[in-house]
């Protein structure tokens, strides 16, 4: 999978289009949809992504679900034949659709692209998908529209999938996602508190930009070192110690290892409890106990 970020030689490309700031199961669709269509039509398939979240920068600040490291990740794996890198800024903003498709010829080659059903582009999205249609008639490439995928027949979307991390409903991101929710960052030291307890997490600084799960414990699975480990993941203030600072940080059972400084992966399975506040540290350590036991037992 090669990237690009300026004209490439291509013959002719079949490119997905769209923000894709989730990478989720419809997104996903578009994608596959258009390296079925490539191969099939001895082109090459490729996907435009943004260096940042369109909507993030035309509606200010949202949760980010997938970053592009994470992104290019899974679709390396999907084996298009490029991703085209764009920057998305004021200038790259005001283009109209027309400018914006004679982009996609220009730089691109298109032959095809494929779209999801409410794809809007150019300036203020004034651009809709009947209106591709025409451009792509004019500029000689095919739109392929992928229709809503629906799941227990919710169309899936970025928006509510954020709303399901953000009520900690993990197992239901995950259906949606395709995948499960993940939050990887580098080991920092923190205050310790669990390390005193016999029960030592791996504090994680964070993108502050990522959507959190609503603040409890949670099963799942933590990435080191090419391992994959089951963990007891908190996320919020800790309460019985009177911190203020909202943390991410995860108790790895059955591991002993200096990890500070590492760059680890957690993945979101189960939400176990709420953030509670307890009388004293001995009370927290059997609850956390207790915690491990749940995950221990768990299948994940």
């Amino acid at each position: 999978m090669e990237i690009i970020r300026e004209k490439t030689d291509y013959d002719g490309t079949v490119a997905a289009l769209g923000n894709f700031d989730g990478l989720h199961v419809a997104h996903m669709t578009i994608i596959r949809n258009g390296i079925k269509y490539a191969k099939e039509h001895g082109l090459k398939s490729g996907v435009l992504l943004f260096d940042e979240n369109t909507k993030g920068v035309t509606q200010g600040k949202i949760a980010l679900i997938t970053p592009n490291e994470a992104k290019l990740e899974l679709l390396e794996r999907e084996n298009p034949d490029f991703v085209y890198m764009l920057k998305f800024d004021n200038e790259f903003m005001r283009k109209t659709p027309e400018e914006f498709v004679r982009f996609l010829s220009d730089k691109l080659n298109v032959k095809a692209v494929c779209v999801g059903y409410d794809y809007r582009f150019g300036h203020k999205a004034s651009g809709d998908v009947e209106m591709l249609k025409r451009l792509g008639e004019k500029y000689g490439f095919k739109v392929l529209v992928t229709e809503a995928i629906r799941v227990d027949g919710r169309v899936v979307s970025s928006t509510c999938i954020r709303e399901m991390i953000q009520q900690g409903d993990m197992e239901e991101a995950e259906r949606f996602l395709g995948r499960r929710y993940c939050i990887e960052g580098i080991v920092e030291k923190g205050f310790q508190n669990g390390r005193k307890m016999g029960i030592p997490t791996a504090n994680i600084d964070y993108d502050i930009n990522m959507a959190l799960p609503k603040e409890g414990v949670y099963a799942g699975i933590t990435y080191v070192g090419g391992k994959r480990l089951k963990s007891v993941i908190n996320v919020g203030k800790n309460l019985t110690f009177g911190a203020e600072k909202l943390t991410v940080e995860s108790h790895i059972l059955d591991f002993n290892e200096d990890i500070y400084g590492e760059y680890i992966r957690v993945s979101f399975a189960k939400r176990l409890r709420g953030v509670i506040k307890f009388s004293g540290a001995e009370e927290l350590k059997k609850r956390i106990r207790r915690d491990i036991e749940i995950t221990s037992d768990m299948d994940l």
